[in-house]
């Protein structure tokens, strides 16, 4: 006999299209809305189909809740969610003769997945020291779900202070700042959007010239604000609001243990909750044998962590309690550093001919004690040469050209937190290593050939 099925797929009031175009992972749709229709169809004609029911996970699959249910020749569930989230979607069909497919709602296995996001990109956006003939700004992105390498993610436009028209700028995939010649000495108006996977769009504004640094919005440090707490706590840095933990367990007794409990607690917090319960199978329960769980957290910060086993008949050590230290901290660092190139200087005279000046700031709050890497490259899209690594972030460096260099590359700066984010500048245009100004001297003067 054959079992009765249901195709499942999301039309998300139309923008399935779009919602698709933006999924970076295959079969995730993400949408703007928190409300919409799922459309099904009865792909099993004939067969005895009572019922169509739709469940959801908020937990990756883990669980699963019952959240609608349907006669089969109805064209769609309607789904809602209070907030945003990763929603899973399974659907179970029941005949004439109440028998469940799948049989045991453990056994359903996600049709459709939606990340459902209704909040802009914000955006921190800063005026550069302007060059001699160029004005620049720098920026900085956040969001869960942006995508840099999709081509419409950031947009960079300025237009002349009074003008209506905006002036598109080409900027790179992946970079945040960029330098032109605006072909006037008056206030520009410069703008940078943000569009993310599910459509949502964050806009800044700011004014620049030739003569100034910038406008009322000129910041010194967008970065965020440093850990105010000792700077020797032991932590581990990650970049990932997924966290993944070794451990062991010790003094098992013979009824093993059943389960190992979660418990957290932020920094200059005294409270501590129960993040999860993993429930561990007998043969993962022995000594000496390393076991790993995983876990998500909501946001960047200093997570206090302390893992709690329970043995085969429930019992354990205590859980933590307000004001206890944790076993290890955590600290969830997203943010690229942000790197400003603030000049590039080839040396043609006395000591600096042959000599490369480049000069850079970079912020982040949890930049190493030697995060900077200088590198250049012939094209702009690379492959790139590193020529300086692991250097102080000290602003200058001072690089002894090689003669089998380049007469011309691009040039980049690279900052790397302890978390492993990496942030990055790089030149607008070529640098010129070549400075020689060739001349034509004549030798001798004489009639033309007839």
């Amino acid at each position: 006999m054959r079992k009765p099925s249901v195709f499942v797929w999301c039309l998300l009031a139309g923008a399935l299209t779009a919602a698709v175009a933006r999924a970076q992972e295959p079969g995730v749709i993400y949408f703007q809305h928190r409300q919409f229709k799922i459309p099904f169809k009865n792909d099993q004609k004939g067969l005895n189909v009572a019922q169509v029911r739709l469940y959801v996970s908020t937990e990756q699959g883990r669980r699963w809740q019952f959240t609608a249910n349907a006669l089969p020749d109805e064209p769609s569930f309607r789904f809602a969610t209070p907030n945003d989230g990763s929603f899973w979607f399974a659907v179970q069909t029941v005949d004439t003769l109440g028998k469940t497919y799948p049989d045991k709602v453990e056994e359903l296995k996600p049709s459709l997945k939606v990340i459902v996001d209704t909040l802009p990109p914000t955006i921190q956006l800063q005026p550069l020291q302007p060059r001699v003939t160029e004005v620049g700004v720098a920026w900085l992105v956040r969001d869960d779900n942006l995508d840099t390498t999709l081509p419409d993610s950031v947009r960079v436009e300025y237009r002349i202070v009074g003008n209506p028209a905006w002036i598109p700028l080409a900027v790179p995939a992946g970079t945040n700042q960029v330098y032109w010649n605006p072909q006037t000495n008056a206030q520009v108006e410069v703008r940078v959007m943000a569009r993310d996977r599910a459509g949502n769009v964050g806009e800044e504004k700011t004014t620049v010239s030739l003569q100034a640094g910038g406008g009322a919005n000129a910041f010194q440090n967008p970065i965020q604000q440093p850990f105010d707490g000792p700077k020797d706590l032991p932590r581990k840095f990650v970049n990932s609001k997924q966290i993944s933990v070794g451990f062991d367990l010790k003094d098992v007794g013979p009824s093993g243990v059943s389960s190992v409990e979660l418990w957290y607690t932020l920094y200059k917090g005294r409270a501590w909750n129960k993040l999860t319960e993993y429930p561990l199978e007998q043969k993962n329960a022995e000594p000496g044998q390393s076991k790993r769980l995983t876990f998500d957290v909501q946001d960047e910060g200093v997570y206090g962590i302390t893992l709690v086993a329970k043995s085969g008949v429930g019992l354990g050590e205590r859980p933590p309690q307000p004001g206890d230290a944790p076993q290890f901290w955590i600290e969830v660092d997203l943010t690229k550093p942000v790197v400003q190139l603030k000049g590039v200087h080839v040396g043609d005279t006395g000591l600096d001919k042959g000599k490369l000046s480049i000069v850079w700031a970079a912020f982040d709050k949890n930049l190493g004690p030697t995060p900077i890497r200088l590198s250049y490259a012939e094209q702009k899209d690379g492959p790139w040469t590193t020529f300086a690594d692991k250097l102080g972030n000290g602003g200058k460096h001072i690089w002894t050209l090689p003669q089998e260099l380049p007469f011309q590359f691009f040039l980049r700066v690279e900052a790397f937190d302890r978390a492993g984010n990496v942030g990055e500048a790089i030149t607008s245009d070529r640098v010129k290593v070549d400075l020689s100004l060739p001349k034509a001297v004549p030798l001798d003067i004489g009639p033309g050939a007839r």
